[in-house]
């Protein structure tokens, strides 16, 4: 007889659980319990990520934290109901690879601490940087200038006019043209004038344009690709050559040495839990 109670007791306290479960969804940016906006901490799964963070009234308020499968911070990011006010994203080495302050600036370092490039965006002043720490291209909403590794200029444009910065032209026997500035060469042009290739101050490649397609390519001193840019596509890569960002479109990711998205800007979330 108290078999048979028990099995019944299990049987009636079974769907009372089943009822009993909430059930937890972000939706449009919006943390949801059983359909209503969810205010605490909470744990899920981001892009594949272990993460915690605090919602109020369904809107991520505080911080919002991103863990590597060993548990050492992927991502932190600050938010005010649901305002990105800074993020910070890191390596698997614990070094800093992006720092993102709202509506002032982002700065992308490697993972030896170097800074790659940093954008203002009060002012609108992006610059990348050499392998030295000096500026390569500084660009502004009115001047862009192209340094080599000594700090020297190799152009200047300004207000789409480009500026006498004391370079002659001298044209080769074979048709194409040499660039020159206090008697050094400081680019080379093709006969047509429709490939332009600046060099640093060692004779190595910097940087060649297209005036054809418009395409641009920076490279590092080891003849590596630094950064590329054709058409809506751009990417910034390592020394070794391997990639660190591509932007295409308007949709973006961050990649480690061995290839591993590292960060993009399309988020997925799921195995959703409260924890306070």
């Amino acid at each position: 007889m108290k078999k048979i109670l028990l099995i019944l007791l299990l049987l009636f306290l079974i769907p009372l659980s089943a009822c009993g479960k909430v059930k937890y969804e972000f939706k449009d940016g919006v943390m949801y319990e059983d359909g209503k906006e969810a205010s605490g901490t909470f744990e899920f799964k981001l892009n594949g990520f272990k993460a915690k963070g605090t919602f109020v009234n369904g809107l991520a308020d505080g911080l919002l934290e991103v863990y590597y499968p060993d548990g050492n911070i992927k991502t932190k990011t600050l938010f005010s109901n649901a305002v990105h006010l800074k993020d910070e994203v890191y390596y698997r080495n614990g070094k800093l690879m992006v720092t993102h302050l709202k509506d002032k600036r982002i700065d992308i370092f490697y993972d030896d601490g170097q800074l790659v490039m940093s954008f203002n965006l009060q002012t609108g002043k992006s610059s990348s940087y050499h392998e030295n720490g000096n500026p390569l291209f500084v660009i502004t909403r009115t001047k862009s200038t192209l340094y080599n590794e000594n700090n020297e200029a190799l152009f200047e444009v300004k207000n789409g006019e480009s500026i006498n910065i004391g370079t002659t032209l001298k044209e080769l026997e074979d048709g194409t043209f040499e660039i020159l500035k206090d008697n050094k060469i400081i680019a080379k042009t093709d006969a047509k004038g429709e490939t332009l290739t600046y060099l640093y101050s060692s004779g190595e490649k910097l940087m060649t344009f297209s005036s054809v397609s418009g395409d641009t390519e920076i490279f590092f001193k080891n003849g590596q690709t630094f950064f590329k840019v054709n058409g809506v596509n751009s990417r910034f890569y390592y020394k070794d050559g391997k990639l660190l960002y591509e932007s295409n479109n308007g949709e973006w990711k961050f990649f480690d040495r061995d290839g591993k998205e590292i960060m993009s800007n399309f988020e997925e979330i799921r195995d959703i839990k409260k924890i306070d």
